[in-house]
């Protein structure tokens, strides 16, 4: 982002504004290119079947469902899968036990489109510390604002068929009264294969009670829909959820689910994978939406120690010492490490009573890398691993200026080589 600063402007010589013209017209197409290839990351903030970070996601013509999500995701393919295989993404909670019409089940399958998928229900998670009275709770959310009108269609699209509820008639009774003690004396997925099946007009009056009876409170009915979420949208089209609601505050990040914020995603086998490799900009971790908050309580880090040493290694140890212009595979290793074991996280954190101290690496980093790479050259360690530290370096910088900072310095010192020799 650039802000432009009004004033008073000085007139530049002919040779200098040209260089200027020159510089602008390479930045604006750098941009433009870079723009082209990224997606948008954010953090999810809750945790029962989601990635740590939404970002783009390949599903393939096998995926018919949740597709609007497919360009920032907090689901996988293999999630959505499992959505979309008889309703039965959490366990036993069998939605079809009694049968279930296709324009009711729809409803149901795009409440879990949303709930997986949308990276804005995380603002609404319930428990701060994802602490529930000592257990780990970091699915449940609370309150979270829904169009009326889609309540109201849900409830018309269901209300004719047969669940079978339990006493507290939410959605997660439905377990308790599928077992085998309950069978009824008609067919498999019929109104009568349990002897709980009732009707879903019985249970729910309206659209109000949908809303925030079955879903025991997580989700609210609410009238002023230029202040609800949308649990559908075209896909192919922008997610409107996310301008709503920009004000509020992503909760606390919990203790076991820290977000490692090099290596966003998960694919589908279980191989952790780069921001890069899945299109985010170099710089997304530092952006107003997305979603980095503090850290839950936990013990001290000791990220400090681990750089005091990596900065000796890399000013003075062998790891990173060239030979002639080869500069040995371990000096990646030692950076990588060091990427790995801090990134994401505070210089010093101590426990909640304490006092404590924020100095993340994901905003301070750079910093580090210019301080080291400072060093080397106040040392005379100059050699051809300084090109492995510069594409640290590069990567550490703040988007635009990360993506275009090595092409344009090499574009720029070409431009002003050339006009030296013509003046």
């Amino acid at each position: 982002h650039y802000r432009l600063v009004s004033g008073t402007a000085t007139p530049s010589p002919p040779r200098t504004a040209n260089m200027s013209a020159l510089r602008l017209t390479i930045l604006a197409a750098t941009i433009a290119y870079a723009s082209a290839l990224q997606g948008t990351c954010e953090v999810c903030h809750l945790h029962y079947y989601h990635k740590d970070v939404s970002h783009a996601e390949t599903w393939g013509s096998d995926v018919s469902i949740c597709k609007e999500y497919e360009h920032e995701a907090c689901c996988t393919k293999d999630t959505v899968k499992k959505i979309d295989k008889n309703s039965k993404l959490y366990g036993d909670y069998d939605l079809e036990a009694c049968g279930l019409s296709s324009e009711c089940k729809k409803y149901f399958i795009e409440e879990s489109c949303f709930y997986e998928c949308d990276r804005n229900v995380g603002k609404w998670r319930k428990h701060v510390d994802c602490d529930d009275a000592g257990e780990d709770n970091g699915w449940e959310i609370k309150g979270m604002p829904i169009k009326a009108s889609y309540w109201d269609a849900w409830y018309e699209a269901c209300k004719d068929d047969y669940f079978a509820w339990g006493t507290g008639g939410t959605y997660w009774d439905i377990p308790t009264y599928t077992t085998d003690s309950y069978k009824g004396t008609g067919a498999k997925n019929t109104k009568t294969a349990y002897t709980s099946c009732s009707k879903f007009g019985d249970t729910y009056k309206n659209g109000t009670m949908v809303a925030e009876v079955m879903w025991g409170g997580s989700f609210t009915y609410e009238k002023d829909e230029s202040k609800a979420y949308a649990m559908t949208f075209p896909e192919g089209t922008a997610n409107p959820n996310n301008a709503l609601f920009t004000d509020k505050e992503y909760p606390r990040e919990c203790a076991g689910h820290e977000v490692n914020l090099t290596h966003p995603g998960v694919d589908i086998n279980g191989v952790r994978v780069s921001y890069t490799e899945v299109a985010c900009p170099v710089d997304w971790h530092t952006q107003p939406n997305a979603g980095v908050s503090d850290r839950s309580s936990r013990g001290t880090l000791t990220c400090d120690s681990g750089l005091d040493s990596a900065k000796k290694e890399l000013v003075s140890g062998t790891k990173c010492k060239a030979s002639g212009t080869t500069c040995p595979a371990t000096c990646k290793t030692l950076l990588d490490e060091v990427e790995v074991e801090c990134f994401g996280m505070e210089f010093t954190y101590t426990p909640v009573g304490g006092t404590e101290t924020y100095g993340k690496w994901n905003t301070d980093k750079l910093a580090w890398y210019n301080a080291a790479d400072a060093e080397r050259v106040l040392a005379k360690k100059e050699d051809a691993c300084d090109d492995i530290i510069d594409q640290f370096i590069l990567a550490a910088t703040p988007s635009p200026a990360g993506i275009i900072r090595a092409p344009l310095m090499a574009i720029m010192g070409f431009v002003v080589a050339a006009l030296l020799v013509i003046a």
